[in-house]
């Protein structure tokens, strides 16, 4: 649904000509989060945006064809089928690659093409979180696993497609071969959590779990202020000094002294006493006041925020974060730009995302074929068009 349309989103920002084949029902993401036809729709414009859109019935031979006749000419085809579907809809890498044999065959999966489980299906809150091991890591201990938001797993692994596929384009333009890119969501997950992964390698023992209210630090916990906002902190290095600021800038200085505090080791062992000490002096002041302490302490900190609060963040502002899209029907909105910049290059959203079956006839016309051609895939419903014939 959204990991390998996310990961074209973003080269059409970079500016590829990008073509989205859809069936005749449309993508399933369409309408998901407000309904059909409600408004623009920020999952699919966030996903889907600057490309062609073009709607096909791959079950049958005709619309198969279609699709070949486009990737004979095409850079890179990208798809999130299944081994098994690829197969059954001749998408895979040896079918593309007897149509284009320098095209780049980028597969997006679950659980990747090889193995027992290979054509299972997934989602990124099953094959990503669950069964990549980050679910397991972040709950409370003795807790139920935690939850998480819908795409932030997919959207990770759009950016391990895009930067495979861009350096398996770099190859190609050295050996002048075809080339085959494999991402699975399953992997992606445990590269997120390579840290503890690897660890566990060497020791043979999964990471210890903490509660927050039994933090071994305070200098990397979570506290809450007066007015119910939340700030991080993420100091890691354990030294006296880091704890000697941390200490002075909750006005408590003498804790540095403290026996239970003036070593990692007496912290972590008395570590539910102290961080109920700075859920207590925390709670004395507002998240301003406490910024500003911080801030003058040097601490490394940030705001827990929400949405609606980095849509007003001027750091927000600053790194171009948000995009105004204005050329939709429904009037504009913003979306989220592509998480990195490329000083002197042209990376930019172009374009709303298309409607379903949208660019179906210029596609086709581009590709070689006729009009009647089109009109005749069109009347056998065979490629759908927007707005819809009568």
């Amino acid at each position: 649904m959204i990991a390998a349309p996310g990961a074209a989103a973003m080269m059409a920002d970079m500016g590829a000509n990008v073509i989205k084949v859809e069936p005749l029902s449309g993508d399933i993401l369409r309408g998901m989060v407000l309904g059909p036809g409600v408004g623009p729709d920020p999952w699919f414009e966030l996903d889907n945006r600057g490309k062609d859109g073009l709607a096909i019935d791959l079950n049958r031979p005709e619309g198969i064809q279609v699709v070949h006749q486009l990737a004979s000419s095409a850079d890179v085809f990208i798809t999130n089928l299944t081994r098994e579907r690829q197969e059954r809809f001749e998408m895979t890498a040896e079918h593309l690659h007897q149509v284009c044999p320098a095209i780049v065959h980028t597969s997006l999966t679950g659980y990747g093409t090889e193995g027992p489980e290979a054509d299972r299906l997934a989602y990124d809150m099953t094959a990503f979180f669950a069964r990549g091991g980050i679910q397991a890591l972040v709950a409370e201990p003795g807790g139920p696993p935690a939850a998480f938001r819908p795409g932030q797993g997919d959207h990770t692994s759009s950016l391990s497609i895009l930067s495979a596929v861009l350096a398996a384009l770099r190859v190609r333009e050295h050996t002048g071969e075809g080339q085959i890119v494999e991402v699975a969501l399953m992997h992606v997950a445990a590269w997120t959590i390579g840290s503890d992964l690897s660890t566990t390698m060497v020791t043979n023992t999964n990471p210890e779990l903490f509660s927050r209210s039994e933090w071994p630090t305070p200098l990397t916990c979570r506290f809450q202020c007066s007015d119910g906002k939340w700030v991080a902190l993420c100091m890691p290095s354990q030294t006296s000094d880091w704890f000697e600021r941390f200490a002075a800038c909750l006005d408590h200085s003498e804790w540095a002294a403290d026996p239970r505090f003036a070593t990692p080791e007496a912290r972590r062992d008395n570590a539910s006493e102290l961080i109920a000490l700075c859920d207590a002096v925390y709670g004395t002041a507002d998240s301003v006041e406490w910024a500003r302490r911080m801030d003058e302490a040097a601490m490394t900190w940030a705001p827990v925020q929400t949405p609606e609060e980095i849509a007003s963040d001027p750091q927000a502002e600053a790194l171009g974060i948000l995009h105004l899209i204005e050329d939709h029907p429904d009037g504009p909105f913003f979306t989220v730009n592509a998480p990195f910049k490329i000083r002197g290059a042209d990376v930019a959203i172009r374009r709303r995302a298309p409607e379903l079956g949208e660019h179906s006839r210029s596609v086709l016309v581009d590709a070689g074929y006729g009009n009647c051609e089109i009109q005749s895939l069109v009347d056998q419903g065979i490629v759908g068009v927007y707005p819809a014939d009568p």
